[in-house]
């Protein structure tokens, strides 16, 4: 925006030392109903009641808002941030001009909650950031072992165990394998200790728990992975479905949320969790080189759709449009 000519700024709640950004109560010093506010939804905070009182034009960003319920048991606080979070997502429904998806399924449910008017626009990533991966990582797998690779918080709704339970299957068909699980944890401790007792109990060897990592390590495992599989049950556009598009890595993902708007006709979606035939499909997938080629073609197609130089006119185009 600064480089089109217009003043910008962030305005947050909690300012990271890092990040050249202000508390968001000094933005009512200069708001006017001349500017347009950006406010990017997360799970609810004070800032919504905030920027009702403001007269300025209001864009409403949303990445979604995973559903309380899988947090039982597991991060209560997290269930009751996330269920008043939704709540106070209806709240805004008057005060907001344009309230943008950031997939087609997170605009859907803006809609179904009442937003007059909405649109989408994709995240925007640049992939010229993803070209260092870790060599020593790269050197310390080469071999003719098969990697499987997901990428996503360790949290209830990713289905981590899932991907286990498939893995537990593919195992027997092919011994030479590897299942990554990389994402952090904190906060759903419990869960992982849950991921750690299963493969426990089923005596399964080859499962890595890697835990939050470094960005040329992720870069490093991207370049590993011969297959990225999804079981998730709730994504709200899915970027590692983006990365392992641009790393040429073949998907097979659950059929479920943001995943099909996200794919768009690429990769391999399934209906049902049968884990047997999940893993029999992997080995395919491997295996025939024509059809993971085929895969491969189709995404690096769909990847075209998210080019950076596209997000940014789709929104250039959303801020001439609030101008008028």
């Amino acid at each position: 925006m600064r480089e089109w000519g217009y003043e910008s700024n962030i305005y947050a709640q909690n300012v990271h030392p890092e990040v050249n950004a202000k508390k968001y109560s000094e933005y009512k010093k200069i708001s006017s109903q001349d500017n347009i506010l950006i406010f990017h939804f997360s799970i609810g905070s004070d800032i919504s009641d905030f920027i009702k009182e403001l007269p300025d034009k209001k864009i409403l960003f949303y990445h979604n808002m995973t559903p309380f319920e899988y947090f039982y048991g597991i991060n209560e606080t997290l269930v009751h941030l996330l269920r008043n979070g939704r709540n106070e997502l209806r709240s805004l429904v008057n005060y907001i001009d344009l309230a943008i998806g950031d997939s087609e399924y997170n605009r859907l449910e803006l809609q179904e909650m009442g937003f007059k008017k909405t649109d989408v626009m994709s995240l925007l990533l640049d992939f010229e950031k993803y070209k260092k991966p870790n060599e020593q990582l790269l050197k310390r797998y080469e071999d003719e072992y098969v990697n499987i690779l997901f990428v996503g918080r360790i949290v209830p709704n990713k289905k981590q165990e899932d991907l286990i339970k498939i893995y537990y299957y593919y195992k027997s068909i092919n011994p030479k394998s590897r299942l990554f699980l990389i994402g952090g944890y904190e906060g759903c401790e419990t869960y992982y200790y849950f991921l750690q007792d299963l493969i426990r109990n089923l005596n399964l060897k080859g499962v890595h728990l890697l835990g939050k990592i470094d960005f040329h390590d992720l870069i490093a495992y991207y370049h590993l992975a011969d297959v990225f599989l999804c079981m998730s049950e709730h994504e709200g556009f899915c970027v590692p479905l983006l990365e392992s598009m641009n790393f040429g890595v073949p998907i097979i993902a659950y059929n479920s949320t943001a995943i099909p708007y996200t794919l768009g006709n690429t990769g391999i979606l399934v209906n049902k969790k049968r884990y047997d035939e999940i893993a029999e499909m992997v080995h395919i997938l491997i295996e025939d080189k024509k059809l993971k080629n085929s895969i491969i073609k189709k995404q690096k197609e769909r990847l075209n759709d998210f080019e950076k130089e596209k997000i940014i006119h789709k929104f250039y185009d959303i801020l001439h449009r609030m101008m008028k």
